[in-house]
């Protein structure tokens, strides 16, 4: 899992630096009036990596149940595609509002007392995504300028499991969620349109566990969202 984290954020940082780099001597002065309009629209496509925060109870031994050894969030992989709009406030700030369709998959391996491999469980899962939050720019210098953002985020599992009530196979998560959202991106001022490379990471703010009495279930406290995801806007 570190490994595939350390390549995660290797691969936007190569993208984000090449689009530092590259703007100021590729580009010349496009678009000078663009951060001038109040609005702006567009849409965004991007993947992301989804797992949890994950508290166990102090006991992993249930009466009649195979003692637990632990319990491991796995990343999964996704997918996502949304539209955008931006109101500017100032010349430097902004407030944005990106409804999202998200594809996701998270994952969880039970390792067992007298199993030889752990158990894999997977959730799929399909977010509508709500994210309002505040994007703040640098001074434009040419063609480009930096941003940080953060703001809130509400999300609504279109394919949970939560009112299923005769399996007792899986770990079942709640359908609503909310989490903080915050991130870092380059804007690039294009002739025609605006490309803006961006990496955020959402943490949930809601204990999203359903709790059940079995084995893959009761010996969960608590689970709290984890997403990286890495995108890129279109305005």
């Amino acid at each position: 899992m570190r490994t595939a984290t350390r390549t995660f954020w290797l691969g936007l940082g190569l993208v984000v630096a090449g689009g530092w780099f590259c703007a100021p001597s590729v580009l010349a002065q496009n678009n000078a009036y663009y951060d001038t309009k109040a609005f702006h629209f567009g849409f965004h496509v991007g993947i992301n990596r989804s797992s949890h925060h994950l508290l166990l109870k102090d006991s992993l031994t249930l009466p009649g149940l195979t003692n637990l050894n632990y319990v491991s969030p796995v990343f999964g992989p996704g997918f996502q595609l949304g539209i955008v709009s931006d109101a500017r406030l100032h010349e430097y700030l902004a407030l944005r509002f990106t409804p999202t369709l998200m594809f996701s998959q998270r994952n969880f391996l039970f390792d067992f007392a007298g199993q030889s491999l752990p158990v894999k469980k997977s959730i799929q899962m399909a977010n509508v995504d709500l994210p309002l939050t505040l994007k703040f720019r640098s001074k434009r210098m040419k063609d480009y300028r930096v941003y940080v953002l953060g703001g809130l985020k509400a999300s609504i599992d279109m394919a949970s499991q939560e009112k299923v009530v005769d399996d007792v196979d899986r770990v079942k998560l709640r359908r609503i969620d909310y989490s903080v959202e915050t991130g870092v991106g380059l804007d690039l001022y294009l002739q025609y349109f605006k490309l803006s490379p961006e990496i955020k990471v959402a943490n949930g703010l809601r204990n999203v566990m359903v709790p059940e009495q079995h084995v893959y279930a009761n010996f969960i406290q608590s689970l709290r969202s984890r997403t990286w995801i890495v995108s890129f806007t279109f305005e």
